[in-house]
């Protein structure tokens, strides 16, 4: 179309500047004219054709923008479905093995006369916590017994006057060797015990005979010493009497 344009123009042009006797007609002057015109209106179309067109590609790549934008939400979605999808088939997994158990206990279930019982062995053993110096194949159980615990602070609170009730009082009421004794924690016997050395070592009885013994305050009752051979035969038989009832308690 433009070179049509472009040929009619040079046209009229080389017949305007030729002379008189090789000038166009009237008529053939108004055609190439009328010619032009048309070419004129034709032109005027495709350029609004063609802005009509531009907007068009201009939408064209916002919607390829919001395409792209869609996209990647959608991919960022899929994941998420994806990692859902894992944690529901994990959770179905656990559900059926937490489902068998159950299906498992109801079909084999335990009396509570058998869970009454072995609870009662397990108290009765003392097997729940340890020591923290026990070692395999100590003899020792797993944290003092009554008569331990009699013998322990705690229990001679009774033996103290009643002045002596605040704190400070208490602790300046108990005997070095006493205090000393009681720091170690780890082991709830006392020296004399023939299990308060799982390592084989003995204690040391250069100090005197006042170490390993409990003696009261001497503001309170008379001194009174505990012999080692009283306290092995009370030992042994608070462990003939927990042997005796987890006996009982099983027979049961």
């Amino acid at each position: 179309m433009i070179d049509d344009v472009e040929i009619i123009t040079k046209e009229i042009l080389e017949t305007t500047m030729a002379p008189k006797h090789d000038k166009l007609s009237h008529a053939e002057q108004t055609e190439l004219m009328q010619l032009i015109l048309a070419k004129n209106e034709d032109l005027k179309e495709t350029i609004k054709l063609a802005q009509s067109q531009a907007e068009i590609e201009e939408k064209t790549r916002d919607l390829q923008h919001e395409v792209s934008r869609h996209d990647q939400d959608i991919q960022v979605l899929q994941k998420y479905l994806k990692e859902a999808e894992t944690l529901l088939s994990t959770a179905l997994y656990q559900a059926k093995q937490k489902y068998d158990q159950i299906m498992k206990a109801q079909q084999h279930s335990v009396g509570s006369e058998d869970l009454i019982r072995f609870a009662h062995r397990i108290s009765s053993t003392n097997a729940v916590a340890a020591p923290l110096n026990w070692q395999p194949g100590d003899p020792r159980r797993p944290y003092p017994t009554d008569l331990e615990m009699r013998m322990g602070f705690l229990g001679r609170l009774s033996d103290l006057p009643p002045n002596a009730a605040t704190p400070t009082a208490l602790l300046e009421s108990v005997p070095s060797s006493s205090m000393s004794s009681a720091n170690n924690l780890g082991n709830p016997f006392p020296p004399w015990h023939p299990h308060a050395h799982p390592s084989g070592s003995t204690p040391d009885h250069s100090l005197g005979p006042s170490v390993g013994l409990f003696h009261p305050p001497t503001h309170s009752s008379p001194a009174v010493g505990f012999d080692p051979s009283t306290r092995n035969h009370e030992d042994v038989e608070v462990m003939s009497t927990d042997s005796s009832s987890s006996s009982s308690s099983d027979s049961q």
